[in-house]
């Protein structure tokens, strides 16, 4: 009975392990989709210049989840909002809560909700590309941490497990 139970705790950090190295992978995959729907967001803007809801609800269908539901969600809810720069971030916060992105890339994401409408068609693109820079050095410092981070994180669940087990033995 101990070695069933210890073989179910070692499998169970383990999968905690892999579950952490599992959300690592997904954060830089995460900001790629974040900076692919900002470049769209400015080519909308600028040369069909297009309705803001309209654009959120067009990027929504061309990325996928879970950052396709923050653009959905604004775009549905942009028209029912009078404080456009709230809504954004009332969803980045939400977005945090599902996601694997961290505050670093959502303070960015923020900052540049603050700006959204408030500038002419060239200044809100120069706010656009200070985003997407800043989220291109966010998404190499992510990669790097998934690099470095994911087999130590499937290395300590693994052994963590043996440690215990070993210990409870």
């Amino acid at each position: 009975m101990n070695l069933i139970g210890a073989i179910l705790l070692i499998i169970a950090t383990s999968l905690i392990g892999f579950e952490k190295a599992a959300r690592l992978k997904k954060r830089p995959d995460q900001i790629l989709q974040f900076k692919g729907a900002l470049q769209v967001m400015e080519a909308e803007i600028l040369y069909s210049q297009r309705l803001l809801a309209d654009v959120c609800l067009q990027i929504s269908t061309q990325i996928p989840a879970p950052v396709s539901h923050f653009f959905r969600k604004i775009g549905e809810e942009i028209g029912h909002h009078h404080d456009l720069p709230k809504l954004w971030i009332d969803e980045l916060k939400h977005l945090l809560s599902y996601s694997a992105l961290k505050h670093d890339e959502i303070n960015v994401l923020k900052q540049f909700g603050q700006t959204l409408g408030h500038f002419d068609l060239i200044n809100q693109q120069k706010q656009i590309q200070l985003a997407i820079v800043h989220l291109d050095r966010i998404l190499i410092e992510a990669q790097n941490e998934y690099l470095i981070f994911s087999k130590v994180y499937r290395g300590i669940g693994v052994l963590s497990g043996i440690l215990i087990a070993l210990i409870l033995m």
